[in-house]
């Protein structure tokens, strides 16, 4: 028996109807960066974003609303594939801003870069002009709340569809009974934590402007900045920390907040993640102040370096790639291993992390126990099944394969050296962004399009872009 013979093919009509509807949205969303530009007096710019909104809007929803497509109730297979086609065609679409300083493969790798809240750059940062800084960061704010969340809160009715096109893009954590309500309330926490993020950007010695692009890249830990020198530029301690707290806020699951909001702060500070997250800026800062030189001059660098590494924001306060080779290769580790579940941030994430360490604890002890004994795979409270812990160890596994083959294919395109290539495939697989100087506009174009694939894997976590990818979801 083949498994193929017994795949379930995705539904055309489903998939085409939601992204036709994503493409409208999207033209409503840039509506912003239009009024951004006519804000800074560049037309161009006010062109571009008008022309690409009214086109989207105009085709959108117009083919959205068409009687063809009588869209039934999605399985799983159509909202993988939504979720994974939606983040290609925005990044298609917001490709075109940057045409007229740059190549549409560089226009591409930016857009992806941003949407995918990544912020590996192949633009010089001090050459943009605003409105293109704004759209850069906007991109990443989006970004970072979801595109799929939007739609559910805007586009899609209530109902087993939206609970799927959810569960795809932030897992099963359904807080309010209802997905859409559920959807809404993630966006007021998002929203929330940025508007404090501003205020105290601004507080810490940033001034306004600066405050707004550099929150809208923080809380998505994105990573975009104004200045090649990313926060190295202000040589503020106090901006570093502040920007290091937003960092980590950015990176614990957002659900967290909605239920310490509503008085379950208890829950919050004895969530797993979020102690496994403390735990390991706390030991990560140790090992970076050593060695910088135990001085109390390094312990902010050493705190800002892991932490923006492990929750894969990806700003800078020290140049990335003077570092020696092993504090390269503790920065690779933090940026696989991520933030938590539910947040912004990418890698393999805390939660799966931590099962995989239970495992192995498991098999440990079974070992020295007699064959009759059973000792359950426990997360917290809750009991981890067979199926479960398959699927964490086939992601930590697939995760591991495309970083080695990626690697090994930028350093043969490139002839750099064996870290370098890592870091920098590690950095866009697992949405960080942080570069030794490898990214740049002088990179092979299949190097380009290697990173470009796995921004997209990374911030979708393989799954949904490999079922997109497969034929046999089409026939």
């Amino acid at each position: 028996m083949k498994i193929s013979e017994h795949l379930r093919t995705a539904n055309w009509h489903n998939v085409l109807h939601e992204l036709f509807g994503a493409l409208g949205l999207l033209g409503l969303l840039l509506l912003v960066p239009f009024f951004v530009s006519i804000l800074f007096r560049e037309f161009l710019y006010t062109q571009l974003f008008g022309g690409l909104s009214f086109g989207s809007i105009v085709i959108g929803f117009g083919v959205w609303h068409l009687d063809f497509f009588n869209s039934e109730e999605m399985n799983l297979i159509d909202a993988l594939i939504v979720t994974a086609l939606v983040y290609l065609l925005f990044s298609l679409v917001g490709a075109v801003p940057f045409l007229p300083i740059k190549t549409f493969l560089d226009g591409l790798f930016e857009a992806m870069s941003g949407f995918t809240t990544t912020g590996l750059t192949m633009v010089n940062e001090t050459t943009l002009s605003p409105s293109l800084h704004f759209f850069r960061a906007y991109s990443q704010w989006l970004g970072g709340m979801g595109i799929i969340v939007l739609t559910l809160a805007i586009l899609l009715r209530p109902g087993k569809s939206a609970f799927k096109l959810y569960a795809s893009e932030f897992g099963e954590a359904n807080i309010q009974g209802s997905v859409i309500s559920t959807a809404k309330a993630v966006i007021k926490v998002y929203i929330s934590l940025t508007t404090l993020g501003f205020v105290a950007f601004y507080l810490a010695g940033m001034g306004l402007y600066d405050a707004l692009i550099h929150i809208l890249t923080t809380i998505p830990t994105g990573g975009f900045s104004l200045y090649s020198e990313s926060i190295g530029f202000y040589n503020s301690e106090a901006i570093s920390m502040t920007v290091t707290l937003f960092m980590i806020l950015g990176a614990i699951s957002f659900p967290l907040y909605y239920l310490a909001v509503k008085g379950e702060v208890r829950e919050f500070f004895e969530d797993h993640q979020v102690q496994a997250l403390i735990a390991l800026v706390l030991l990560g800062s140790l090992v970076f102040i050593i060695s910088f030189g135990p001085s109390p001059a390094n312990v902010v660098p050493g705190i800002f370096q892991t932490t923006t590494a492990i929750t894969t924001t990806g700003y800078n306060t020290v140049p990335t790639g003077a570092l020696p080779d092993g504090d390269k290769f503790v920065t690779i580790l933090f940026m696989i291993i991520g933030g938590g579940t539910g947040s912004t941030a990418g890698g393999i994430k805390l939660f799966r992390l931590l099962i995989l360490l239970g495992l192995i604890r498991l098999v440990f002890f079974r070992s020295l126990l007699p064959k009759e004994a059973k000792l359950p795979l426990r997360f917290g409270n809750i009991t981890v099944g067979k199926e479960e812990a398959e699927s964490i160890i086939a992601f930590f596994l697939s995760y591991l394969l495309i970083l080695v083959i990626s690697t090994l294919a930028v350093l043969w395109l490139e002839g750099t050296s064996l870290v370098n290539s890592l870091f920098e495939v590690a950095s866009a697989e697992g949405t960080v962004g942080m570069s030794v100087g490898l990214t740049s506009p002088d990179l092979h174009p299949v190097s380009k399009l290697i990173l470009i694939v796995n921004m997209w894997l990374g911030r979708l976590e393989i799954t949904p872009v490999l079922v997109a990818l497969y034929p046999g979801s089409w026939r």
